[in-house]
């Protein structure tokens, strides 16, 4: 049986149908051996501080739990229970650890982790755990620890750049407060609180800073066979991207590198079938109009070994799960084919739109 690898070095056509196959082959290749070995699917990466690692656990821990008289850091039961309905309502939304702690932050700076129905002496207006203004709903909405949680995430995740910017200054953005760093020193007390309630580190599944640091992650992906491409010459795109020497036709937006490591972060295998287009002088589909051309956007042909449709579950449970780390304006493929199975996203935050496209893959770019 030819090798992925063989099969990947060989994949230098044009024709989309003989590229169909491709994909086909490709998938066989990675779902024989899986059925061979019964690796079960349900195995979740984590990112290591020296790269990408292979630890299992959730990349946001366990559901959160307090047991009666818990206190951490000084806080007690009350305040512990208002923290972990914080903590389950961002992993609902799929928020990694980084964001869950920002959320314990703020809510620790502003109010000491209790639900508060009042505001202080420069603005009584503004009530709940995160001390929120009118424009985030009527008083019982602000006063529902849970409601207030998503409202304040749902804003979170639309600062660019959320997961790198310094997590005071995000916090900055979302409240306005009058100190840019008011909320730095609670940042430690947030990251205590987030472990001793479900066992996840805020540094776990972080999202590299920039592109260069993200391909690294994804050259330690290749490595442990957790990230194949269909073709070698898209593999190549991101070594060059590790090793900077990719020239400006050949360069991977830092974006679609950092949700590619975020795929690798969640699921046990990743197959990538579409990166650089201008890089290889590929024209199919919307040719230089393509995201693809500007090296914003991939095209997922796989996932734990099980192809993409654009309509199935593990599709589905992709784009989800790059939501929250998408920059806001983000879109994806395949409408036409969820359409027709009728299959329905639910609820997204910074993906805003999506297209037709070709049933055999995830397509998804950034702005």
């Amino acid at each position: 049986m030819i090798s992925a690898s063989a099969a990947a070095a060989h994949a230098v056509t044009h024709s989309k149908t003989i590229r169909n196959l491709l994909i086909v082959a490709a998938v066989i290749v990675l779902v024989v051996p899986l059925a061979l070995v019964a690796v079960p699917v349900t195995l979740v990466l984590a990112m290591g501080a020296n790269g990408f690692g292979g630890g299992g656990g959730a990349c946001g821990g366990s559901a959160p739990s307090v047991n009666a008289g818990s206190t951490v850091d000084g806080y007690g039961p009350e305040q512990l229970k208002i923290a972990a309905t914080i903590i389950t309502v961002g992993q609902q939304m799929s928020v990694p650890p980084h964001g869950l702690t920002l959320a314990l932050m703020v809510a620790i700076g502003e109010s000491g982790l209790r639900n508060l129905d009042h505001g202080d002496a420069v603005d009584n207006t503004t009530i709940g755990v995160f001390q929120q203004g009118t424009s985030y709903g009527t008083r019982a909405q602000r006063m529902d620890p849970a409601t207030a949680a998503a409202a304040f995430y749902t804003r979170m995740l639309r600062v660019p750049d959320w997961q790198t910017t310094a997590p005071t200054l995000v916090a900055h953005t979302v409240q306005i407060n009058a100190d840019p760093n008011h909320y730095a020193p609670f940042w430690t007390p947030a990251v205590q609180v987030l472990a001793a309630l479900t066992g996840a580190s805020a540094g776990s599944c972080q999202v590299p800073a920039d592109a260069r640091a993200a391909a690294a992650v994804l050259v330690g992906a290749i490595q442990a066979n957790k990230l194949n491409f269909l073709e070698a010459r898209y593999e190549q795109q991101v070594l060059n991207m590790a090793d900077g020497t990719a020239t400006s036709d050949c360069a991977i937006d830092a974006h679609v590198l950092q949700l590619i490591v975020v795929a690798v972060q969640a699921f046990q295998q990743v197959g990538v079938s579409d990166l650089n287009r201008r890089c290889t002088g590929m024209t199919p589909g919307a040719g230089t109009a393509s995201a693809h051309w500007k090296g914003k956007a991939v095209d997922f042909y796989a996932i734990n070994r099980q192809s993409l449709s654009g309509a199935d579950a593990l599709s589905l449970q992709l784009i989800h799960t790059l939501d929250p780390y998408a920059p806001h304006g983000s879109s994806i493929g395949q409408s036409d084919c969820r359409a027709r199975a009728n299959v329905s996203l639910g609820a997204l935050l910074n993906i805003t739109s999506a297209f037709p496209d070709t049933c055999n893959h995830q397509h998804i770019q950034v702005p």
